[in-house]
């Protein structure tokens, strides 16, 4: 009888382990998952904010800059990638519609308070430049930018891309950012990053 207490005991003392073992390895399991999804969160508000990616390499390099993403700007001479997206005023517009004429291509969302402080130099600057045409690559809610382009007065398109996706071909995340895009299709010069930087393309 005592051996079969003593057996009852082992078993329900390593049935108990068991489960302490599983309790644990689920709660570090669980406990990873929410650090990732919090780096993966804090990496797209930068994003989101136009700051540049974080160098941070955690989890096993698994956050957004430490992915293989090409992510530091397309070189001058490059061929711009080609895109059509939906105008915001209605219709498509492509890259190709500029085929012969000097593009300024600016990247810039409605939450970005250095993209606003740029918008209205960008407006004079369409204005005030028949040798370059300026167009705007804008993402999130459509109402956001129509507001933003009513507020400034733009004049020039507007165009939204999906989430991150032209950004992504364009090899440069964060707002605002610009490419200078010749006669010919061609990236001019390398990436402007801010105000300064983008205002500067206009005398290449």
């Amino acid at each position: 009888m005592s051996a079969l207490v003593g057996i009852l005991f082992a078993l329900t003392w390593a049935a108990l382990a068991f489960m302490a073992w599983v309790a644990y390895n689920l709660l570090r399991q669980n406990g990873r998952t929410l650090l990732r999804m919090d780096a993966l969160e804090t990496e797209v508000e930068r994003l989101s904010a136009g700051g540049e990616p974080s160098t941070a390499r955690p989890f096993g390099d698994r956050t957004l800059a430490g992915s293989r993403i090409k992510r530091d700007g397309l070189p001058a001479g490059t061929m711009a990638p080609s895109f059509t997206l939906p105008r915001l005023d209605g219709g498509e517009l492509s890259l190709g519609d500029y085929k012969g004429r000097r593009v300024l291509l600016v990247f810039s969302d409605p939450d970005c308070a250095p993209c606003n402080l740029l918008a209205p130099k960008l407006e004079q600057l369409a204005k005030t430049t028949p040798g370059i045409d300026v167009v705007m690559v804008s993402r999130g809610d459509e109402d956001r930018n129509r507001r933003k382009v009513a507020e400034f007065g733009l004049s020039f398109p507007v165009v939204l891309q999906d989430q991150w996706k032209l950004s992504r071909e364009y090899a440069k995340f964060g707002t605002p950012i610009a490419y200078l895009i010749d006669e010919g299709g061609r990236i001019a010069t390398d990436v402007a990053v801010g105000m300064d930087a983008i205002l500067a393309l206009n005398n290449r």
